[in-house]
């Protein structure tokens, strides 16, 4: 069974995590704990309790748009630059791939910032995907390109709350 929970160091010990993307792995397991530590990111990991390893994970922090990225994004004119929430990393062992682990961890993402948004001010979600393959599997769970960056997407906290808003029963 694959559940969610905070980071912890002790999960790292279970069984060594490789998504295919170095950098991805190498932060998991040197740079984490010490991000955690310093409160400049939340990491959750997905946990497989039977085979006692780490599935997957996800990063978050809080971010800020250029008033420039934020005309890219929205395609509208800003003054100011944008409160965002940064989705990031996300990655899934080569072992869990394909079978749902990267769209479970992207949803637990996204609930986890919609109620922050209910305490919390951001106009947008961003991500920056490391490459074309990735980008495609945040468009297909509604993410939008930056109309100037190709690989940097978002989803704005009205499309957030709309995602998850509960059908109307009539």
């Amino acid at each position: 069974m694959l559940i969610t929970r905070p980071f912890d160091s002790a999960a790292l010990k279970l069984h060594p995590f490789s998504c295919g993307e170095p950098e991805l792995d190498t932060w998991l397991a040197r740079y984490a704990r010490q991000s955690e530590k310093k409160d400049n990111v939340r990491t959750t990991l997905l946990l497989d309790e039977e085979q006692g390893r780490i599935a997957g994970y996800y990063s978050m922090r809080t971010f800020e748009l250029s008033a420039a990225d934020g005309a890219s994004a929205t395609g509208r004119s800003r003054r100011y630059p944008v409160p965002a929430m940064l989705i990031a990393r996300l990655a899934v062992d080569r072992d869990y791939q394909g079978h749902g682990a990267g769209r479970l961890l992207l949803f637990d993402a996204l609930q986890k910032l919609l109620a922050a948004a209910d305490h919390v001010g951001f106009e947008i979600v961003v991500v920056h995907a490391l490459h074309e393959y990735a980008a495609c599997f945040y468009l297909k769970h509604g993410f939008r390109r930056f109309l100037d960056h190709d690989l940097s997407l978002f989803l704005t906290t009205g499309d957030l709350r709309a995602t998850f808003a509960a059908p109307d029963p009539d």
